[in-house]
């Protein structure tokens, strides 16, 4: 399998079971638009499959990280990239949000993995760089502008999934909503 064919459907599995958490193999190999057995070559088991995931999602999720340049480019031009990289990425970041927490937990005793872990730490320490610039709200915490920026990219998702949005509009409407309360306000 090409790596451009496996992340597609990596990408259709992550969507399907955003959809259907409990969905079967069965059921994601017809969501996928591939056979059972092309489905079971890839991954024999429901467990190998959500692990060939979770890893696949942490990769793309630390490219995103990684190519917006979080600690040298400036704060508006890294958030700029963080939007692009996400919206990208969008089935897999809809499906971290909303379905990674049982599957991450399957292996660890902690809350959640070191991974996830230092994603977050990095995007705090980004809007924090942002803050001390004077680009983003200093009364409010980083850690909330973090959690604010994850609940702005599902709901974007999500509303272009369901056809509230268009795609083309994304990128505008993130930037415009998100910059509109995090911006630092001129006294």
């Amino acid at each position: 399998m090409t790596p451009d064919t496996e992340d597609a459907l990596l990408r259709s599995l992550a969507l399907t079971l955003t959809e259907n958490a409990g969905a079967t193999l069965q059921e994601m190999a017809k969501a996928a638009g591939v056979s059972r057995a092309t489905l079971y070559r890839f991954a024999a088991t429901r467990e190998q499959l959500l692990d060939t995931l979770q890893q696949h999602i942490m990769e793309a999720m630390s490219r995103i990280l990684d190519d917006a340049a979080l600690e040298s480019q400036p704060p508006l031009e890294a958030l700029r990239q963080l939007i692009m990289g996400y919206i990208a990425e969008r089935e897999f970041c809809v499906f971290m949000i909303t379905q990674f927490e049982p599957y991450i937990k399957r292996n660890t005793q902690q809350a959640y993995p070191d991974e996830c872990i230092a994603h977050e730490h990095r995007l705090d320490a980004f809007f924090l760089r942002g803050q001390r610039a004077g680009i983003f709200r200093p009364d409010v915490p980083n850690r909330w502008l973090t959690d604010l920026f994850f609940g702005f990219i599902y709901m974007l998702c999500e509303s272009e999934y369901r056809g509230r949005i268009a795609r083309a509009d994304m990128q505008r409407l993130f930037e415009d909503m998100f910059l509109s309360g995090a911006l630092a306000r001129a006294d």
